[in-house]
């Protein structure tokens, strides 16, 4: 620290122990001057993963945590549990810089999948998100960590298609509404849980002569190991999950890229579909004429450009005005984003940029 930054602060100090308040803007450890780092920790968690990133307030990510699912209504409230706490953890854990280490988060943002109703709510955070986490907890769905991600908080939409799907949209009057996330049994359209139903619907047309031929046939009975198509079927009610179920879209991908004319309809419609949940929140949430941001995440989007051109396809017949952001890599950084917004700490385009530099560097480390 410069001479001339010793000159600037106002340094607040009762003694000379190594005990901190928190509203000191610097700290005495061992005779020297430290800046006090406020630390942001943000958590994205859904039906595939959890993850975890601490940041502190120059935007620098300093730990990063992964586990399971934390979805309660796929895998149940303890396992959720279990995999928020070794997430978090493992954040803390990861944390290098000795200065940090046993400190606090100051704000935890927990963008948390399945969190739909004031019940939902109550179960996550009295018994899944750990109370200890950080000094302040904010839990919400995870599309809006996602919306803060895509949007970096602005009024706009964001569609979220991964294993489910939903669309979370807000405007400048401070409404805000979800679009979807209906589950996988009655909802979820466009989501990669949405296009491998389709595809073994497709496939089981296909194989009986009711519908058009697909190479999904041959492609589902070698990925469930069967000579007969029709083995597959008690693979199918006894032995996979939902979540396994959503792992088949990578078969429609691929067989789409083939040219399977079948598995390029299901990701069309699938496009679609996750347009009409934007286009839902759009008309009730702007104006006719106005200008609408607009962005989107999950791996359906990630795994190939063609849901992603479909979707903007039909959402510009019906919102010419729309503004497309690039499809977001870590939503996790949404949670990061709320954090830092909670604290008063103002973000420029260039400090956003350079948190999505350093999330997407430590997750991929």
């Amino acid at each position: 620290m410069s001479l001339e930054e010793r000159k600037r602060i106002r340094l607040y100090w009762r003694n000379t122990s190594k005990k901190l308040s928190r509203f000191n803007c610097y700290e005495f450890w061992w005779g020297e001057i430290i800046p006090f780092r406020r630390l942001i920790l943000g958590v994205d968690g859904g039906a595939t993963k959890t993850v975890c990133v601490i940041a502190d307030e120059s935007f620098n990510v300093v730990g990063v945590g992964k586990a399971g699912p934390c979805n309660y209504n796929v895998v149940g409230v303890e396992n959720a549990r279990r995999n928020v706490e070794r997430a978090v953890q493992m954040a803390y854990s990861d944390i290098s810089d000795e200065s940090l280490k046993g400190k606090v988060a100051d704000v935890g943002c927990f963008g948390i999948g399945g969190l739909t109703t004031q019940r939902d709510y109550e179960i996550i955070s009295n018994e899944i998100v750990p109370p200890s986490s950080a000094v302040n907890r904010v839990i919400v769905n995870d599309v809006v960590v996602a919306f803060y991600a895509a949007t970096g908080g602005e009024p706009g939409i964001v569609v979220v298609a991964g294993t489910g799907s939903i669309a979370y949209g807000a405007n400048s009057r401070g409404e805000s509404m979800i679009s979807g996330g209906w589950g996988w049994l009655i909802g979820d359209e466009g989501s990669a849980f949405y296009i491998a139903r389709q595809a073994l619907a497709s496939a089981t047309k296909a194989y009986d002569g009711r519908g058009a031929k697909t190479v999904l046939v041959d492609m589902f009975k070698e990925e469930f190991g069967v000579s007969d198509f029709k083995d597959i079927v008690p693979k199918i009610y006894h032995e996979v999950t939902s979540t396994n179920i959503a792992s088949l879209s990578k078969i429609v991908f691929s067989a789409a890229r083939k040219g399977d004319r079948v598995a390029m309809k299901i990701l069309r419609d699938a496009g679609e579909e996750l347009g009409k949940a934007a286009v839902a929140i759009a008309r009730k949430l702007f104006d006719k004429n106005e200008h609408i941001l607009i962005g989107v995440t999950g791996g359906v989007f990630k795994a190939d450009l063609t849901v992603w051109e479909h979707f903007k396809r039909y959402v510009l017949k019906r919102l010419p005005n729309a503004e497309f952001t690039p499809p977001v890599e870590h939503p996790v950084v949404g949670a990061l984003i709320m954090g830092y917004r909670i604290l008063g700490i103002k973000m420029s385009d260039e400090d956003k940029l350079s948190l999505l530099k350093s999330v997407a560097r430590k997750i991929g480390e």
